[in-house]
């Protein structure tokens, strides 16, 4: 039986296609992840909508289809972190123990994204545009930190109604806390004298801002 001669097969050039269609979502999140990487980096000369966009891999056109601005860009890009904090503080609270273990968890996270490269590259990018680029000053206070501040102040609110504090105290405590774990640290790294903190050393800090809250504000009675 003669040997059967299989044909030589030659192998196809692989099709170069268009890469695969993004969803409007993942879109928005490459963009943002892009803007968070710029504002990390330190180097605000890349914080421009061009040069997010091709970071992002989004093409102009495409880039103000999903966004107007970079104020617009930098507001979703605070919510998308404020989103996470916003999810503590909502468990009910019946004691002094209780209070400080729900405000631990939530400072800790605070501060955390207060003081991580990304929130203190856009803290630097607003002061330095407070006159040629007011929104982002407005963004980083009004939609940042008054929003935090305003957060736990509710929170704080709540626990008085309880009688674990003093309602007329709430104020003053939300000054304290954050005069002792966000206004420090940031007039620290205007100076330049500390440019970057450890998860220890914001530990740290929120542990003597516990400490001096409770010896403070908690009512003695409230204490198991």
């Amino acid at each position: 039986m003669p040997e059967t001669v299989m044909p030589e097969t030659t192998a196809l050039p692989t099709r170069r296609g268009r890469p695969p269609v993004r969803s409007r979502q993942e879109q928005m999140a490459s963009l943002l992840d892009a803007a968070a990487q710029a504002l990390g980096s330190g180097n605000f000369a890349n914080v421009t909508m061009d040069a997010i966009a091709r970071a992002a891999g989004i093409s102009k056109k495409t880039l103000y289809l999903l966004v107007p601005s970079k104020e617009a860009l930098l507001s979703q890009l605070v919510a998308r972190d404020l989103s996470t904090l916003e999810l503590l503080l909502e468990s009910g609270i019946d004691c002094a123990e209780d209070l400080l273990s729900e405000l631990r968890m939530y400072l800790t996270l605070w501060a955390r994204l207060t003081l991580s490269p990304l929130a203190l590259g856009l803290y630097l990018l607003a002061a330095q545009g407070r006159e040629t680029a007011p929104g982002l000053a407005r963004i980083w206070y009004q939609e940042g930190a008054a929003r935090c501040l305003s957060l736990l102040r509710g929170w704080l609110g709540k626990a008085a109604g309880k009688g674990l504090l003093a309602h007329e105290d709430v104020e003053s405590a939300v000054e304290l806390i954050d005069s002792l774990l966000i206004s420090q640290p940031l007039k620290l790294f205007t100076l330049g004298v500390q440019q970057a903190w450890s998860d220890e050393q914001i530990e740290q800090r929120v542990e003597v801002t516990l400490g001096l809250f409770g010896r403070c504000f908690i009512h003695r009675s409230s204490t198991p």
